[in-house]
């Protein structure tokens, strides 16, 4: 990966804009609407953290953010939708490997805007900045299995299922099956190609 790429975008993490979203960082005026939803049972089931418990539990994880931001590390978007200015989710990078120019996205919304497409327009933003910008071989999925709409919504999106890591995260006291999904730039170029054509 070409390290200069990714400090000019990572230093000041850029506004990225969609039809219907504005994808900027993470700022404390954003906590009550992010608490409305992670606090919820149903959006954490397949996450790696447990529901806030607080609203002071939100604005503690979106002081950590404002760490990472200023660090220049790679963080997440929050998403702002244009209709009613609501923050609704967020999506990013959850980690980059600069020696093999891969990374993994993560992404998490709001239950009252599922099913309505904003996810695909951040996760096809964060693909073009990933394969476009940063020039990345390879962005990664890890999605737990049962979390069947995630792994309808990668499918949907072009990543290929790769296979399975079995009972390999112990989370909430149970052991879980981990599903991997990936896509190469070549298939997104591929997939962008056919898309004009």
């Amino acid at each position: 990966m070409d390290n200069y790429k990714y400090r000019k975008i990572f230093s000041d993490l850029p506004v990225i804009e969609t039809e219907r979203l504005i994808l900027k960082k993470v700022v404390p005026e954003n906590a009550n609407d992010m608490y409305a939803y992670s606090s919820l049972d149903q959006v954490t089931r397949y996450l790696l953290w447990n529901p806030h418990l607080n609203i002071e539990e939100t604005k503690g994880y979106i002081d950590y953010l404002q760490k990472q931001y200023r660090k220049g590390n790679y963080a997440d978007w929050g998403l702002n939708c244009k209709a009613d200015g609501v923050f609704i989710g967020t999506c990013g990078f959850s980690t980059i490997d600069f020696n093999n120019n891969k990374a993994e996205i993560g992404y998490v919304l709001s239950p009252s805007y599922q099913g309505k497409g904003y996810m695909r327009e951040a996760v096809g933003a964060v693909l073009a900045l990933a394969f476009e910008d940063l020039s990345l071989n390879r962005v990664e999925l890890r999605i737990m299995e049962g979390n069947s709409a995630s792994i309808r919504f990668a499918e949907s999106m072009g990543f290929k299922f790769e296979g399975y890591s079995r009972k390999s995260l112990f989370l909430r006291g149970e052991y879980r099956t981990l599903c991997y999904y990936s896509m190469l730039a070549s298939e997104y170029f591929d997939n962008r190609a056919g898309d004009k054509g």
